[in-house]
């Protein structure tokens, strides 16, 4: 594979990609909104970009899919000025964790409208609350959609001389990516890691060790990301889920027997009570999506199919990294270089062999990437590698040789390649420079609220959309609004009938 990238470095071209960005609006005195999505951003239920995620104020853009970064940029800032211009002098928040937060029973969760789809929506978010807790649906951050053209793999199929069908050979060869991935996603967590610090507001009633900075300020000193931490979207529940990354049939198997297992814990919440539903069911899963991976294999759920049924139906399109912060230093929750680095990184993943993880491995992986979450700049920090010490440093500058090896024909045929890897080298030799450090540094003369806000208020009025993608998201918006209406006109079935049919059209 790496000859293959050597002999070819174009085949960077070959590249779609995709980004998710959550957002929370907030109030420009730094607390939450807690009004309703804005009429004039569109459906939440069919708009194609702008959405919500848990909560009713957390915002979700949905990228395309597109070769160029340069282009889905312009297209993410594009919604950031739309949303900004059309919502009653609300900004959005640049952290992943969350602006001055109401008491917990306050916080919206998010509606989508009167028809049965809108209300499984609401429903499933509903139950993450009682789960959970609502704060945590509070917590935004960036996913990363990234796929080869299936021109590239039908290329390498035939070099490797397999003969699997080319969905088959597609499923096994993005499996290996994540294999990798998650040998190594730890380097990305300390490169990227962007929530060391929380306002109190968030801490309302929860057990924690950060330390305090100032009276409403509290923070990890060597952390990297709270959002990734105990305090973010982790799950006791979900611990005992050993999802095996071996190949796509295992994955759907173990997710799918989760999601029919019924949990004693989501029992005692029960299904319903006088005022109606509480959760879609008791399981340990409500539905697949609720698993807490930070990589999801996918592909593109069609009408009655969820996401895993997709897989199993068609198997694996692209993969989604799920663990990046935002990063409140960029406007857009991130830049050129970390999306540049990101193509190396998930190439040199496909790149290099990708073994099975075994039980004791796994262990192992996990460890350090706990260990860079609390205490990743901590000095003298020690990593396992094939159960061994190693400091963090020199692990992380072997990673990062081997990745500028493998990249080095990229970078000659492409030199935004060598700035990309370039800015992450410059990390690890000086860690100061990491972005939870440079939070850190700037919390030192205010706090976590006015820091965050005063970049809020200053990116509010620098977002820029062009002509045709302010018409293009008046006349989305507009669309929108007549799907929404024409999915309620058409419902006939009573709530109950349909969550029931539901269920049945997914199981797999």
């Amino acid at each position: 594979m790496k000859n293959y990238f050597k002999e070819n470095p174009e085949l960077v071209s070959n590249i779609r990609q995709g980004v998710e960005r959550e957002c929370l609006r907030s109030l420009t005195d730094g607390a939450a909104s807690l009004k309703p999505h804005a009429k004039a951003l569109g459906s939440k239920l069919t708009h194609p970009f702008i959405t919500t995620d848990y909560a009713e104020n957390l915002l979700e853009y949905i990228g395309g899919v597109h070769s160029s970064t340069d282009e889905l940029l312009e297209e993410l800032e594009a919604l950031h000025a739309y949303t900004v211009e059309n919502s009653n002098g609300e900004i959005l928040w640049p952290s992943s964790m969350p602006c001055l937060l109401p008491e917990e029973d306050k916080i919206p969760i998010a509606c989508y409208g009167k028809s049965n789809t809108g209300k499984l929506k609401s429903l499933y978010r509903l139950g993450l609350g009682h789960r959970y807790g609502r704060s945590m649906q509070s917590i935004a951050g960036v996913h990363y959609n990234f796929s080869l053209t299936d021109s590239f793999w039908e290329n390498l199929k035939a070099k490797e001389g397999s003969e699997l069908k080319l969905s088959e050979y597609k499923s096994q060869k993005y499996f290996h990516i994540i294999r990798n991935f998650q040998r190594n996603k730890w380097l990305l967590m300390y490169l990227f890691g962007a929530s060391p610090a929380v306002d109190k507001s968030f801490l309302e009633g929860k057990d924690h060790s950060l330390k305090k900075l100032d009276e409403n300020t509290y923070y990890s000193e060597h952390g990297t990301s709270l959002r990734m931490g105990g305090l973010g979207y982790t799950s006791t529940a979900q611990e005992d889920i050993n999802i095996c990354f071996e190949k796509v049939e295992t994955y759907i198997k173990t997710l799918e027997a989760a999601r029919q297992k019924s949990f004693p814990e989501y029992e005692k919440i029960g299904l319903k009570d006088e005022t109606g539903y509480k959760q879609l069911n008791t399981n340990l899963l409500q539905i697949d999506n609720e698993f807490y991976s930070n990589i999801r294999p996918k592909n593109i759920a069609g009408r009655k199919e969820s996401a895993l049924k997709s897989l199993h139906l068609r198997g694996v399109e692209y993969i989604e990294v799920r663990l990046l912060d935002v990063n409140p230093f960029e406007k857009l929750a991130f830049d050129k270089d970390q999306i540049h680095f990101l193509h190396l990184f998930l190439l040199w993943c496909l790149s290099t062999e990708s073994k099975g993880i075994t039980k004791e491995e796994c262990s192992e992986l996990n460890e350090n990437f706990q260990k860079v979450i609390l205490e990743g700049r901590r000095p003298g920090l020690n990593l396992e590698r094939d159960g061994k010490e190693v400091s963090i440093g020199d692990y992380a500058t072997s990673l990062l040789d081997e990745i500028s090896d493998f990249s080095s024909e990229i970078r000659s045929f492409d030199s935004k390649y060598d700035k990309a890897l370039a800015t992450q080298i410059d990390k690890v030799k000086s860690p100061e420079l990491l972005p939870s450090a440079r939070i850190l540094n700037e919390l030192k003369n205010k706090s976590y609220l006015e820091f965050h806000l005063d970049l809020a208020k200053d990116y509010a009025s620098s977002y820029k959309m062009t002509d045709d993608w302010n018409e293009k998201l008046i006349f989305e918006g507009k669309k929108s609004w007549i799907k929404q209406k024409e999915i309620e006109d058409t419902d006939t079935l009573d709530f109950d009938t349909y969550l029931k049919n539901y269920f049945e059209d997914i199981k797999i």
